[in-house]
């Protein structure tokens, strides 16, 4: 595998009888490339989620190619996500000159076979098994996200990198034949800022998510067995869930297979959503990964077709805080009807949340 351009890579076919094929895409890296330039790509899009719209950014490619490096570097060389969670903060204090304010949380899960853990929240209730979280949508903002999920509230770059410090001690990683420390789940660190706009008098919702892939693997390479198989297998079948979805984007089909893995649902809103999305691909250059690397640039060429619906998430105050309201309320009522049932007082809350819903609803109209 060589780089032929700044835009095109050329992979030879090992063996008595060499075939070469090209492949382009917006940007190409090689072993030359700093991390400060890959994260040249990623500039554009901090800024984009502080004004407001849903950013994704994640690497996909086999085990051992390099993900997690691109993703989260060393101490020495950090990587998209500790200059992401700067930049954030940069752009930040430029704009609150400007007179805007600013409210900054993050969340950060794994998905680990079937099941979405939360990071930041590792100790079940007494006498309780940790369970898995469930993916829902916020139908008026076009985001998907995580119920349940512990978000924690940070004002520095230094502080969000403390939490995700924590959070990364507590992924699911184990030594393999192909890599030494190889990732065993997909981790998604996610970093919602919410800015108003006294001239405007706006409340924009910017969410930019970090996504690191497992990488696929081949059990008869990486030698795994036990536990290890059974975390291969199941990586191996979210990373074709994510394969059928592109598929049936690039095809027009009707129906988007999104619910058929935990990891397509979440991210349903940077495929074929309303995300600006942006995908690195890792690829090993050596040539006995020949078929794995192939595999990689083809999935890579086909999710380049995939176009989204970018939508800025904006709100005037009296709408962000009615849906404040309604968030409350749905809340209230979950917690009424696990307490009490069915009740007169969920029918209540209900009835409630209706009348608010409504509202809203001839705010946005008017």
């Amino acid at each position: 595998l060589k780089k032929t351009d700044g835009f095109t890579v050329s992979l030879s076919r090992p063996g008595p009888q060499p075939e070469t094929k090209s492949y382009g895409f917006d940007s190409v890296f090689d072993s030359e490339s700093t991390q400060d330039d890959v994260f040249s790509e990623c500039r554009d899009l901090v800024q984009s989620a502080v004004d407001g719209y849903n950013v994704t950014i994640f690497a996909y490619g086999q085990t051992g190619a390099g993900k997690t490096h691109t993703m989260y570097g060393t101490p020495d060389q950090p990587g998209l996500a500790p200059r992401s969670i700067q930049a954030v903060f940069e752009v930040i204090q430029k704009e609150q000159q400007r007179g805007k304010t600013y409210r900054v949380k993050t969340y950060i899960v794994e998905i680990y076979k079937q099941d979405i853990l939360d990071l930041l929240n590792d100790k079940p209730p007494a006498g309780k098994e940790k369970k898995g979280l469930e993916v829902r949508k916020d139908v008026g903002r076009g985001m998907m996200y995580v119920d349940g999920v512990t978000e924690v509230t940070v004002t520095s770059p230094e502080e969000l990198m403390g939490v995700l410090s924590e959070a990364e001690k507590r992924r699911h990683v184990s030594a393999t034949k192909m890599n030494a420390a190889s990732s065993r789940s997909h981790l998604l660190l996610s970093i919602i800022i919410e800015c108003n706009n006294k001239d405007t008098n706006q409340v924009l919702y910017g969410k930019i998510t970090l996504c690191d892939l497992a990488g696929s693997e081949r059990p008869k390479k990486s030698e795994v067995s036990g536990d290890g198989l059974k975390e291969a297998i199941e990586i191996n079948k979210s990373l074709s869930s994510l394969g059928d979805v592109i598929e049936a984007l690039t095809k027009g089909a009707k129906s988007v297979p999104y619910r058929n893995h935990k990891l397509t649902m979440l991210m349903q809103d940077s495929l074929g959503g309303s995300a600006k999305t942006l995908m690195f691909v890792n690829c090993s250059p050596a040539g006995s990964n020949y078929e794995e690397t192939t595999m990689s640039l083809k999935w890579a060429t086909r999710a380049r077709q995939v176009t989204n619906d970018v939508k800025r998430n904006a709100d005037s105050k009296e709408v962000a805080r009615l849906k404040q309201v309604i968030a409350m309320m749905s809340a209230a009522q979950n917690a009424e009807t696990i307490l009490d049932g069915a009740g007169p007082k969920a029918a209540n809350l209900q009835d409630t949340k209706r009348d608010l819903e409504l509202a809203m609803n001839a705010t946005m109209r008017h």
